[in-house]
């Protein structure tokens, strides 16, 4: 917020108006997830482009094998997977379990603890599932001062982790499967089906090449494209060739 404040003053004041709980994970009522609901949308879209181009029937197969491929992957992966948690949140466990080598652990009780990272202080409630970080309570996996607890006791962290994030969930997410269709010759559709007379719907081409990009959103367009950085000083607009902060290139300048 004091960067917001720093670049435009309205945007915080504009935030703080309409409420916290409605873009904070921190605030929110309900436990707030990380996934955006157009990005598989997104990917759909872009895995079709080709697909687009068919007659209804054979566009509607081509998407019925692309989610059996899917489908069985993602099952398959889930069954070879061995650890505590799918691959994303397994990254996300063993990243707190890194931060937390330093901390020193003091036990209130039997379930409450206080972890020192540096010189903040954070409480820790192992029974309820808390953490004064908040961390513990909104992802569901043990944030790096519950780890810092886990380890003092010698326990481990599948009891803590939420079972939305194991493999065997993954597994049972994808257990049915996409059955194959058979042969169009070996179908047994109805006469009344057969004899029904489809017609092409009223259509007018608008004019120009029909579009297969998405429109991209306004932020997208603000970022436009991405430049290049300097390999010699990290900045934007220029390379090692045309830098001027390459000392190398100083020093000459000078003798």
């Amino acid at each position: 917020m004091e960067k917001i404040e720093n670049v435009e003053i309205r945007v915080k004041e504009y935030l703080d108006d309409a409420g916290r709980e409605k873009w904070s994970r921190l605030y929110s009522h309900v436990n707030r997830g990380w996934t955006m609901t157009s990005n598989i949308a997104e990917c759909i879209n872009g895995k079709l482009v080709v697909a687009r181009e068919f007659p209804v029937f054979d566009f509607l197969e081509e998407v019925r094998r692309m989610f059996g491929r899917w489908n069985c992957t993602n099952r398959k992966n889930g069954t070879y997977t061995f650890s505590t948690l799918s691959r994303r949140y397994q990254e996300m466990l063993s990243m707190n379990e890194y931060k937390s080598l330093r901390m020193r652990v003091e036990a209130s009780t039997k379930y409450v603890y206080t972890v020192n990272d540096g010189p903040r202080r954070f409480i820790i409630d192992l029974k309820r599932k808390t953490c004064s970080c908040r961390m513990f309570q909104m992802d569901e996996t043990p944030c790096s001062h519950a780890w810092a607890v886990l380890k003092s006791k010698n326990l481990t962290a599948d009891a803590y982790c939420s079972k939305l994030f194991k493999p065997n969930t993954v597994v049972n997410t994808y257990e049915v499967s996409i059955d194959p269709l058979p042969d169009e010759s070996k179908w047994n559709v109805p006469t009344h089906i057969l004899d029904e007379v489809v017609l092409p719907p009223r259509y007018k081409r608008p004019p120009g090449r029909p579009k297969k990009k998405r429109d991209k959103p306004l932020m997208e367009l603000m970022i436009g494209k991405r430049r290049n950085a300097c390999s010699t000083c990290g900045r934007l607009g220029h390379n090692r060739r045309s830098c001027g902060n390459d000392p190398l290139k100083k020093k000459k300048i000078n003798v």
